[in-house]
């Protein structure tokens, strides 16, 4: 709690510094066997460090349901909160973008983790860009099975896709994820996104995703995303 308190805090005394724009919006994702369903809205600013590039610092409050079986195959609803702090380093010029993010996390029953993600796109036409982004996470977590001890857990995610113009406004976001963690677990994913923006700064996503493991983890399965996110 003191953490998000001076999470705030900063974020509320960053206006104080010029030349500052806000952002905020909410996402929300679902699906899976298990009945997975997570609702984070979320705020920031950005502050414009030069014509390329900003800084954006920004707070996300993450809530997270979904059913846990026991031996008997009885189910009950578990859920969870996550609170999540990030600073963003984002550049861009004609035809690239590029971002560097860090990140602490901290929730209910003892959850704490912290992480990077960087990542960039870049314009390989009109109308079409090829992106890249690799993700790190190392976490004190038994946020997924919640019967069990906490532990460490070091997950690593990489992923390749593609904006493709349809209609002005409109895109379309194919992607591929490949990733792993410590305890020899694999995964992969494919996703579908549609991205549309009827008009500055508004940012509206809907995407569907077929995640699946190596092992007998119990949130493989189709899933569905959406958001709607205001960029200043």
């Amino acid at each position: 709690m003191k953490r998000a308190v001076a999470a705030l805090l900063l974020l509320a005394a960053l206006p104080l510094c010029g030349g500052v724009y806000p952002q905020f919006g909410v996402e929300t994702f679902l699906g899976g066997a298990y009945g997975l369903f997570s609702l984070a809205p979320w705020g920031g600013v950005r502050v414009p460090l030069a014509p390329t590039s900003s800084l954006i610092v920004k707070f996300r409050r993450q809530s997270i349901a979904f059913d846990v079986e026991d031996d008997e195959g009885l189910r009950r609803r578990h859920k969870s909160s996550l609170n999540m702090f990030t600073g963003v380093y984002y550049y861009q010029k004609k035809g690239l973008d590029m971002y560097a993010a860090l990140f602490q996390m901290f929730g209910s029953d003892g959850y704490n983790a912290s992480g990077a993600d960087i990542g960039l796109a870049v314009r390989l036409f009109k109308g079409l860009a090829a992106e890249t982004g690799f993700y790190l996470l190392n976490e004190k977590s038994n946020l997924w099975y919640p019967d069990e001890a906490l532990r460490r857990i070091s997950t690593y995610v990489w992923h390749i896709g593609a904006k493709v113009a349809v209609l002005p406004r409109l895109e379309l976001h194919p992607q591929l994820h490949f990733g792993g963690n410590n305890e020899k677990v694999g995964m992969f994913a494919y996703a579908l996104g549609l991205n549309f923006t009827p008009r500055d700064p508004i940012y509206i996503s809907l995407a569907y995703q077929r995640y699946s493991e190596n092992d007998e983890y119990r949130f493989s399965g189709n899933y569905f995303s959406g958001g709607i996110n205001f960029y200043f």
